[in-house]
């Protein structure tokens, strides 16, 4: 990565916000256009124009709750990660990110990023790329700190291959024993502790795959919410359900009961005979006929009903109170 190039690109890039957008600059009197499609083009990040750069929060969070995160959202600290996880998050700002300093917060673009590369979802990462490129340049601190050296590198050695590379190349500090050290090392901050309250499971991308067998990727599905019972809510039981669904249909096999005055009409020499088909027995309460009260069953009452009883066919044998 040539110094001279890079700070050239930078210094001279501008913003034309005209149709789609592009990023135009010059290096070594040669005009350099930086756009999506040229993103997409010459990285080969393998997404797609109509790929969306941001999911839904629930699908988010459902997706780092897999990965054992323990904070919340949309604020993500890469510290609550369990170390499997937290190496990848690691990974993923010191080469992707637009962060200028201070590897550990996630803002939302970025964790819907990396949820989507761990599992394998489709996310349109050239537009997550020049989107960052364009607000570093509308950064007024934009001179101070040289975004993605490498991408724009390979940007220009394929748009313009007779660039001249100076003596002087960018050396990015490598990573070390010691930064796999300090990004797996659980670090005690006084409220955020990583506690590995959640088993790690190691899925998508980065599962432990045999040999030459395929990676079962799933696609974002929201998790669904379950429908809290109504309030003051009873479940009934089978049997119950089934007694109420015989009362209704009782209910509503009961006909209309027409009252037949059986007294002949004054006036008339003759008597009307009525068949025992036509006469309909009814009972009911004359005070109130929508509400019927249930008389208490006592003994007295179980007594008089018998004796009353007494006059009809089939006469029950006579019971007496002492009896009962």
């Amino acid at each position: 990565m040539c110094n001279s190039c890079i700070n050239n690109f930078w210094n001279t890039a501008k913003i034309n916000r005209q149709g789609a957008g592009s990023i135009e600059a010059t290096v070594q009197k040669t005009k350099i256009i930086m756009t999506e499609a040229i993103i997409r083009e010459v990285l080969r990040l393998g997404d797609q124009p109509h790929h969306p750069t941001s999911y839904d929060q629930a699908i988010v969070l459902a997706a780092l709750q897999r990965m054992s995160y323990e904070g919340g959202y949309p604020t993500v600290l890469k510290k609550l990660f369990p170390p499997y996880w937290r190496l990848l998050v690691h990974f993923f700002l010191q080469c992707i990110a637009e962060n200028k300093g201070g590897f550990d917060q996630v803002n939302k673009t970025q964790t819907s990023a990396i949820v989507a590369l761990v599992n394998g979802w489709d996310y349109n990462f050239s537009a997550f790329i020049f989107d960052n490129t364009k607000k570093m340049l509308d950064d007024l601190k934009k001179k101070i700190f040289m975004l993605y050296p490498r991408f724009i590198q390979m940007i220009l050695d394929d748009r313009c291959s007779t660039l001249v590379k100076g003596p002087n190349f960018i050396k990015l500090k490598p990573m070390g024993p010691r930064s796999f050290e300090n990004a797996c090392r659980n670090k005690r901050v006084k409220h955020h502790n990583f506690e590995g309250r959640i088993a790690l499971e190691k899925h998508g991308r980065f599962a432990d795959a045999v040999q030459g067998a395929p990676i079962a990727l799933a696609p974002p599905v929201a998790p669904i919410a379950p429908v809290p019972p109504p309030i003051n809510a009873q479940i009934a039981e089978e049997h119950d359900v089934q007694l109420m669904q015989q009362v209704q249909q009782e209910a509503g096999n009961e006909k209309e009961v027409e009252v037949i005055d059986l007294e002949p009409e004054t006036g008339s020499g003759e008597e009307e005979t009525y068949s025992e088909s036509e006469i309909e027995i009814v009972m009911s309460d004359k005070e109130d006929d929508d509400v019927r009260k249930p008389v208490p069953m006592t003994s007295e009452n179980l007594a008089a009903l018998l004796l009353s009883l007494q006059g009809g066919d089939g006469n029950p044998p006579s019971v007496s109170t002492a009896d009962v």
